[in-house]
């Protein structure tokens, strides 16, 4: 492995996810995309009366501005991202070196959390721990999951600095769910918060 694609593996790891390939990642992009409903947006001076566009622009609405970031399509890239480093049932067996059956139980159980789409169940590789088991506890929290989270609330959660955790009495010190976890730091606390989401 070259010094590049070390860092590029670390940079990748460090939040949850695989390194792969664009071919990889824009292939989980259409699977996404397709189970994602169409939301069309025209444009505001096609779809707007020549009376409702003048009472915007008295607003002072530019209807000639260019629309700044996409949060929908941010969702679904970050959504490809976590779908495309997710590990099948096989992989996450023999990562976790028991049976495949075994692991379809943690899934039935919400133990192992999962995402189903298009029929196809991926298991986010964030749970687990560079070297391959699952990161201490996490099967507790992914149980106390609200079952409706979409997968990449779900994703943030356990991977974005939460201001209710935060290392010994420094509020400023915040830390991940994950990061919690990986220190040993109060299991109850942690599902307490989740349950809130």
């Amino acid at each position: 492995m070259t010094a590049t694609q070390s860092a590029e593996y670390d940079y990748f790891t460090a939040r949850g996810l695989r390194s792969t390939a664009p071919e990889g990642l824009n292939a989980a992009l259409r699977l996404v995309l397709d189970a994602m409903p169409t939301l069309l947006y025209g444009e505001p001076t096609e779809e707007l009366t020549a009376e409702e566009q003048a009472v915007l622009r008295e607003g002072g609405v530019n209807l000639d501005a260019m629309p700044g970031r996409d949060p929908l399509a941010e969702t679904a890239v970050q959504y490809a991202a976590i779908i495309e480093s997710s590990l099948t049932t096989k992989e996450a067996a023999e990562r976790l070196d028991i049976p495949e059956s075994q692991v379809r139980q943690m899934i039935a159980r919400r133990t192992l959390y999962s995402i189903l789409l298009n029929n196809r169940r991926f298991i986010p590789i964030f749970q687990f721990e560079k070297d391959g088991p699952l990161v201490p506890n996490i099967i507790k929290v992914n149980k106390a999951l609200p079952p409706d989270l979409h997968p990449v609330e779900v994703y943030e959660w356990y991977t974005q600095a939460n201001p209710d955790l935060f290392v010994g009495d420094d509020i400023d010190a915040t830390v991940s769910p994950l990061s919690w976890l990986r220190g040993g730091g109060d299991l109850k606390w942690l599902v307490t918060l989740v349950r809130r989401l």
